[in-house]
């Protein structure tokens, strides 16, 4: 199949990477590739939250949020085991 269908490289912004891309070309980047790399061992969400600083924020809400549906989980079964 790879002779049949011809294999292209997306340009630079598609998948920017701290490894091999400049800060310069982040502002452009359309996805940001939290790769691991290799010469720091940076955990990924540490690096998520240095290099793209609303992360810190996201991740803050959708934590609340998990909470929330955990807590809202236990009063159901709580309710439903009173109920049986």
């Amino acid at each position: 199949m790879i002779h049949q269908v011809a294999i292209k490289s997306l340009p630079q912004e598609w998948l920017w990477c701290e490894t091999w891309c400049d800060d310069e070309s982040k502002k452009k980047a359309k996805t940001i590739d939290l790769c691991n790399n290799p010469q720091t061992k940076e955990p990924k969400l540490k690096a998520a939250a240095r290099i793209v600083p609303e992360w810190v924020e996201y991740d803050t809400e959708i934590r609340k949020l998990i909470e929330q549906i955990e807590k809202e989980k236990k009063k159901q079964m709580s309710v439903h085991d009173k109920n049986t």
